[in-house]
């Protein structure tokens, strides 16, 4: 079995969110961005490759915004979206592997069937999947909630 990564990571991370007062065309808004800054405290392998060497650092960042307007079309009903890049790496010595970006994109609309009962069709696409430079990845996914 081969070594753990032995590495120091320091993260920070800020989120948040606006709501307006009153429905409107006015969407909520919210937004978050995080980094990580990674030091390599031995030489060990990673994922099965000799990845990083002692001292050796790269740091890595990940955004989102997302949008959502209440009462879309029907009163009870809700349409979003959201846009940003999973973690993706700013810079590197060496030992994080690609360097490449990740985007994900996911839009959704709530139907909201009664007081009880909504049904939420979403779908969405991820460009470059884990930085493989291959091509987009598609998807969809119908969410029911039972609230009790």
């Amino acid at each position: 079995m081969p070594a753990s990564p032995t590495f120091d990571v320091n993260a920070l991370a800020l989120s948040g969110w606006w709501k307006p007062s009153n429905v409107s065309w006015v969407p909520s808004v919210s937004a978050g961005w995080g980094t990580n800054s990674y030091s390599a405290k031995k030489a060990a392998q990673i994922w099965g490759v000799e990845a990083n060497q002692k001292g050796a650092n790269a740091q890595s960042q990940s955004w989102y915004v997302g949008l959502q307007w209440a009462d879309a079309l029907i009163k009870g009903n809700t349409f979003g979206t959201a846009v940003g890049q999973p973690t993706f790496v700013t810079g590197n010595d060496g030992f994080l592997g690609t360097d490449e970006s990740t985007f994900a994109w996911e839009i959704w609309y709530k139907f909201q069937v009664t007081d009880n009962i909504s049904v939420t069709p979403a779908f969405f696409t991820v460009t470059n999947p884990a930085g493989s430079g291959s091509n987009s990845a598609y998807g969809g996914v119908l969410k029911t909630s039972f609230m009790f």
